[in-house]
């Protein structure tokens, strides 16, 4: 799996990301004069993050940035292509709100911008939050995760600076051991190579 493009319904506010082989990298920097003095930390390099988690079917929760202003994301739809490990594409869309309606596209030709496309371009179109999960994780086909979803890995993959604090137990699993303990040994033992795989899949 490659991320290939992050784009939205509304590309004069949220402009399209394409992402490219091999590393990549975010830079965010003030430009403006007038804003020279102002921290540079909190220019939306993580938010960045968290919306590739929402887009890869993060559970709603009115903390989420998105959702706790709703006021300002309400009306926004975002599409997150992905290549897959044949070489083809998928393309995942999710509403704000209706966050647990999913589409799905699968392509032959990346970098497309699906904004438009009426219900009947879609594979399938807004399924049910549970089910659009299970095809996610059945088009993702990361089998090395098997027995679990490609939700436990994904936490790994799109870390917050919270989450560097333990190389392998993340910010959200503080005191709960039996959350990730089992599954790391798994990938550790089992399958090493595949995590390392992941890893490099996660940055482009």
């Amino acid at each position: 799996m490659k991320l290939s493009k992050l784009y939205s319904n509304r590309s004069e506010i949220f402009a399209p990301i394409d992402f490219v082989a091999g590393l990549n990298t975010v830079i965010a920097e003030i430009r403006l004069p007038e804003n020279k003095a102002k921290d540079t930390h909190n220019l939306g390099k993580t938010t960045l993050g968290r919306l590739l988690d929402f887009c890869f079917l993060l559970g709603k929760d009115q903390k989420f940035f998105i959702f706790k202003h709703l006021d300002r994301f309400k009306g926004f739809v975002f599409y997150l292509e992905i290549e897959l490990a044949d070489a083809s594409f998928i393309t995942v869309r999710r509403g704000v709100e209706e966050a647990t309606k999913i589409s799905f596209k699968k392509h032959e030709a990346g970098h497309q911008d699906f904004s438009e496309l009426p219900e009947s371009g879609w594979d399938h179109f807004e399924l049910p939050f549970e089910r659009a999960k299970e095809m996610l994780d059945s088009l993702l086909d990361w089998r090395a995760l098997k027995p679990w979803s490609y939700r436990k890995i994904i936490g790994y993959l799109l870390r917050s600076q919270d989450d560097y604090g333990d190389v392998f137990q993340l910010n959200k699993f503080a005191s709960a051991h039996a959350d990730w303990k089992p599954f790391l040994a798994h990938i550790l033992v089992s399958c090493p190579h595949r995590l390392v795989q992941l890893s490099e899949s996660a940055r482009g």
